[in-house]
């Protein structure tokens, strides 16, 4: 697979410790309220636990790629580090159906971080898609594989159009839209497992209502935000647009 080094993990937050799952809501909380200091606490904690531990490495690639998002200056680097450690383990042994199916959904995890940050180590611009990396590629066709139903994987196939449809290119506008609105609607229809990680709901839900708000469809960006806000309540993203709809409000009146 392109270099990649794949040590492919068992689990991402299945199984994982109390102390890991309180690392998890860090790097979460750290993100959608735009601290990075917080995730960088975060990933100091999980380079001291163990290199061997699937979860570990799975959540150090998490909190890269959370990182990339938020640190444009060293997005690269990050974007970078998240392959490395976002590793995968393909079954080499007879395993029970529920420890296959486990370690299945964990691997579409794993390939998403791969696939979502090999496309952004070579972004420039946040507005802009993710880069056509040909790790992002192949990793993105080996979740669709296993997991085709995850919302994730069109939520990734709308931002290789365009992260925010808003300040897109005429021509690539609608298309762009399109694609996130599938993708909503696929993170309603889902039922994802207790140990999955909670990413990319609410910012397919912000990105749309951000979308809305320019065409001027005010009340379809409403309800966008209030659902982006019930998935993460402190969404930074998610209440500044929700202050400029209350801020255009005001003026109208």
């Amino acid at each position: 697979m392109v270099g990649l080094s794949l040590a492919i993990a068992t689990g991402a937050r299945a199984g994982a410790s109390l102390e890991l799952a309180d690392l998890a809501g860090r790097i979460d909380y750290g993100f959608y309220v735009g601290n990075a200091r917080a995730i960088g606490d975060a990933v100091a904690a999980l380079k001291r636990m163990s290199d061997t531990d699937p979860a570990v490495r799975y959540y150090r690639a998490f909190a890269s790629f959370r990182l990339a998002e938020l640190d444009s200056q060293h997005a690269a680097g990050h974007a970078e580090d998240c392959v490395k450690s976002a590793t995968v383990e393909e079954p080499t042994e007879q395993l029970t159906r529920a420890a296959a199916e486990a370690r299945a959904r964990a691997s579409v995890e794993s390939w998403l971080l791969v696939a979502v940050c090999a496309g952004l180590s070579g972004r420039s611009e946040p507005a802009k898609g993710l880069v056509h990396d040909k790790r992002l590629v192949q990793a993105l066709a080996r979740a669709r594989e296993l997991e085709p139903s995850n919302p994730r994987i069109a939520l990734l196939d709308a931002w290789l159009v365009s992260r925010r449809p808003a300040l897109a290119d005429p021509a690539v506008r609608d298309e762009a839209i399109a694609k996130l609105e599938a993708a909503a609607a696929a993170f309603g229809a889902w039922s994802p497992p207790p140990d999955s990680t909670e990413w990319g709901e609410a910012e397919a839900l912000a990105a749309l209502a951000e979308a809305q708000l320019a065409r001027g469809q005010v009340r379809a960006a409403r309800d966008l935000i209030e659902r982006a806000l019930l998935v993460a309540p402190d969404y930074r993203v998610a209440l500044e647009l929700r202050a400029q709809l209350q801020g255009s409000k005001s003026a109208a009146r």
